[in-house]
């Protein structure tokens, strides 16, 4: 099976688990800006908390995540501007809690029933 193809849905206890990781990533991110800890750290904890959250929506609609994140970003329809890569400390992290925003809208859309807060 090629990446990126269709898949059965996935059960939502995956999806909501990838969404944990994508919250708890968050909450790592925010940390280790805050302590000003080395921007290597908080650029993982940013680039884990969307990629986090681009696959939770991707397994609600039964599709397999590539490894490509700025193009899973694309398929989603998520604006063109939108991604962590390029700024640093606190603009990073405000721009992953964009990212992770921005997904969160788009689920409560497909998958009212949860709350998708972050």
């Amino acid at each position: 099976m090629a990446l990126g193809q269709l898949v059965h849905p996935a059960p939502a206890s995956r999806r909501d688990s990838l969404w944990e990781d994508c919250r708890n990533s968050l909450g790592i991110a925010r940390l280790l800006v805050q302590e000003r800890r080395p921007e290597e750290l908080v650029a993982t904890a940013c680039r884990m908390a969307v990629e986090s959250a681009c696959r939770a929506a991707l397994d609600h609609r039964g599709i397999v995540y590539d490894g490509d994140l700025q193009g899973t970003l694309g398929r989603l329809g998520a604006p063109l501007d939108l991604g962590v890569g390029g700024l640093r400390g606190t603009q990073r992290l405000a721009e992953a809690e964009r990212a992770v925003g921005w997904v969160a809208t788009r689920l409560r859309s497909e998958a009212p029933e949860r709350t998708w807060g972050y």
